[in-house]
């Protein structure tokens, strides 16, 4: 009887492994909230385990479900735009504008006659 486990590894360990690394490096995306890079490390080590997992298996049938190869993707896309959806939408710097800051258009603001 042999000790060594000889992997079986398919496209869909291997895409399941390669997402689940994609992931856990999309959760160091910068801006990203904690709650986010959370979500996205336990669902990367989740995908990188099982696909390990099942390609080391000799018996047995394992499902990959559909969703499993749209989650990573998705959830990519979505804490992208999370960390750079507001980029075109930056804050001014506090005081910058407001209610009597020149080329402002609140009340107040000189030459407007408010």
């Amino acid at each position: 009887m042999s000790s060594s486990s000889s992997a079986h590894w398919s496209a869909y360990e291997i895409f399941a492994v390669l997402s689940g690394i994609i992931l856990i490096g999309a959760a160091f995306v910068p801006g990203t909230s904690v709650k986010n890079r959370a979500w996205a490390v336990l669902g990367g080590i989740f995908l990188t385990c099982y696909g390990w997992y099942v390609a080391h298996q000799t018996t047995g049938t394992f499902q990959f479900p559909v969703v499993i190869f749209l989650i990573p993707p998705g959830a990519v896309i979505y804490l992208l735009v999370k960390a750079f959806g507001n980029s075109g939408d930056r804050n001014p710097p506090p005081g910058a504008s407001g209610p009597g800051t020149p080329g402002s258009h609140g009340a107040g603001t000189p030459g407007t006659g408010g």
